[in-house]
């Protein structure tokens, strides 16, 4: 039976409103992993933003969609058939690991009938998510690519997605704790870097995680191998080589997803 599960991430969006965005991945999305062998994130009714998370697209614009909890923290899910047993044990080893570190406060279980809404696991076009609860009815994909994608922590940072968090090194603050190195960064890739600002998010009164499975790789979408992420602090500086290469939670992970689903 699949066990309970739950994550975190630092930053989460308020309500569930439409705003339109600047100008994001305009065809496909290259994967935020520094994994190989992976076909960039695509998806027919969706566009990206900061690599990795699909937003609806509304009226031929894109729009971010604030993300909505799953009530009671209860997340339904179903498998495509196309995953081996194998496969799928290593994902719900992933939404096991937020369950049992939430308490069961954050639960997956099997997709019924009685669910209008349910996460539908699909070998898509690379590894992504929507943000938080985005579909009023029906499947909301969450894409695992075979078998490039399935793997502990890729499919824990898009659980993390699913629940409503984005990327820790958006929070409006980020600026305090890196230094964003624009040169090396791939050219037309630069929004994946925006902060968001402190009217769209709420960072639940916890520090910046320089651990956080939500955070970029320090060398994410370089065009040259150099960092585009050059932690400033002396606690930061100490994280620069394994930011974004975590396999687990961190422990303020973990505080905010609890914090945010109001788990005991």
């Amino acid at each position: 039976m699949l066990h309970c599960v739950k994550l975190v991430l630092c930053l989460t969006f308020l309500s569930c409103e439409a705003h339109v965005i600047r100008s994001k991945d305009s065809a496909d999305a290259s994967n935020v992993f520094g994994l190989t062998g992976l076909a960039k994130n695509n998806a027919t009714d969706a566009t990206f933003m900061q690599g990795d998370i699909a937003m609806p697209k509304q009226d031929g614009r894109t729009a971010f969609i604030r993300s909505s909890k799953w009530p009671d923290g209860t997340v339904p899910v179903e498998f495509d058939s196309s995953y081996s047993t194998a496969q799928k044990n290593i994902i719900i080893g992933a939404m096991s690991e937020i369950t049992k570190n939430t308490n069961n406060c954050i639960r997956f279980v099997w997709r019924t009938t009685n669910h209008p809404v349910w996460l539908r696991i699909f070998p898509g076009q690379g590894c992504w998510s929507y943000m938080g609860k985005a579909m009023q009815k029906g499947p909301q994909d969450l894409s695992l690519q075979i078998p490039g994608c399935v793997h502990h922590q890729v499919a824990l940072h898009e659980f993390i997605h699913a629940l409503g968090f984005v990327h820790e090194q958006t929070r409006p603050d980020r600026d305090q704790y890196v230094r964003i190195q624009t040169q090396n960064i791939v050219s037309g890739q630069d929004h994946n870097f925006d902060v968001f600002s402190r009217t769209d998010t709420n960072m639940l009164g916890l520090p910046y995680d320089f651990g956080s499975i939500m955070h970029y790789r320090s060398d994410a979408f370089s065009s040259n191998g150099r960092p585009t992420i050059v932690p400033t602090t002396s606690v930061g500086k100490s994280w620069e080589s394994r930011m974004g290469r975590g396999e687990k939670m961190s422990a303020l992970d973990i505080q905010k997803l609890k914090k945010y689903y109001s788990c005991s």
